[in-house]
């Protein structure tokens, strides 16, 4: 069922890609409606299909999708096409981004996701997060004077969230000075002074050998060019005997399938225009991250594989893959062994801890 429905979805696509300029906002809301659909749990909507088949779900969904975009001709539209789209919604900014590096393009977009959040649920969640993530593969407590790296921190809520942990020192580098601002004004409001923010690359760290006791690195390779390079950096400034949490991006069924085809449509359509249509939606602000898909330059998939086999080339001396018991993960379906896991969300998601052996 699995080929059938990623001929539908392509027909989706390219059917969104003609409508696109003279209906822009349904477009938003289409994709929306059909990515949130993609996760094994979503609170705001009954998931549960009649006869217990997601796949069928996604299957009808898709059918649905289809016939309002091939019926949108008789809703009316002020837009004409892509270019007088742009001319309504300041083409000017869009011009702006990309005369902008791609790193740069990427800060943009989460920094402009990350202004949504309030003080207090930037650095809360962020700190309730890390501990679920780690679950019983690694304590808190064991960070308790040690010196530690947010890897790719950008506006650095994880960043503070590991300073709560006892750390000696926390450092957070990122290329996006403007996103971290943000992070490094929290941290001063909030008294924190073992904390400090560097502007540079993850493919290139400025900083000594075996420095770090941890290093953290959630969801940022996968939005680098080298994405290999990046891990040989991540092993080169951790210590012997020091760990790291690794999370990346999987591959494999149709909701990674999707992820790659929905952004052709969806950057021709400003990220500002998409923001407020979901906000007129009334998606609640901490939602609004999984739209990084459809405007982040590059995002590469990899297999469980590949990437194990990978990170076994490295050196790591130990790679051991969490499971998360949460319900809106992906791996949280792979765990049930549903016949339909696989052909829906392929290998999952990667998270994993990491050490470092003793030279």
């Amino acid at each position: 069922m699995l080929e059938e429905i990623k001929v539908k979805f392509d027909s989706f696509i390219d059917i969104a890609d003609e409508h696109v300029g003279s209906h822009p906002w349904l477009i938003v809301i289409l994709m929306h409606e059909y990515f949130r659909n993609l996760y094994p749990k979503d609170p705001y909507i009954p998931l549960e299909s009649p006869n217990g088949s997601p796949m069928l779900r996604i299957s009808r969904m898709l059918d649905n999708f289809i016939e309002t975009l091939n019926s949108s001709e008789i809703i009316g539209s002020y837009f004409d096409n892509i270019a007088n789209l742009m001319d309504k919604i300041e083409l000017s900014i869009l011009r702006r981004d990309k005369m902008r590096q791609k790193e740069g393009v990427t800060q943009r977009v989460y920094g402009k996701l990350w202004d949504k959040f309030e003080t207090d649920e930037y650095v809360k969640e962020a700190y309730r997060i890390i501990k679920s993530r780690f679950k019983s593969k690694l304590k808190l407590s064991a960070l308790k004077g040690k010196t530690v790296l947010d890897m790719g921190c950008g506006s650095g809520r994880y960043t503070i969230a590991l300073t709560k942990t006892g750390a000696e020192k926390v450092y957070g580098i990122d290329l996006g000075e403007k996103s971290m601002q943000q992070g490094a004004l929290i941290a001063k409001k909030s008294g924190i002074r073992n904390i400090e923010f560097v502007v540079g690359s993850v493919l290139d760290l400025p900083y000594e050998d075996n420095l770090f006791d941890f290093v953290f690195c959630n969801g940022v390779l996968h939005h680098t060019e080298n994405l290999e390079r990046g891990i040989n950096e991540l092993y080169r400034t951790l210590r012997p005997g020091g760990k790291s949490f690794l999370y990346l991006y999987a591959d494999g069924g149709i909701f990674w399938y999707s992820r790659k085809k929905m952004p052709k449509v969806m950057k021709k359509i400003p990220q500002n225009y998409t923001m407020a249509v979901l906000d007129l939606l009334g998606m609640p602000n901490n939602r609004f991250l999984f739209t990084d898909n459809w405007y982040v330059p590059i995002e590469r998939h990899i297999s469980r594989e590949h990437l194990e086999e990978y990170l076994r080339k490295a050196g790591f001396e130990s790679i051991k893959k969490i499971i998360s018991g949460n319900p809106i993960d992906l791996d949280s379906m792979l765990v049930a062994k549903d016949p339909q896991s696989k052909e829906i969300w392929g290998d999952g998601e990667h998270r994993y801890i990491l050490k470092k052996g003793i030279l």
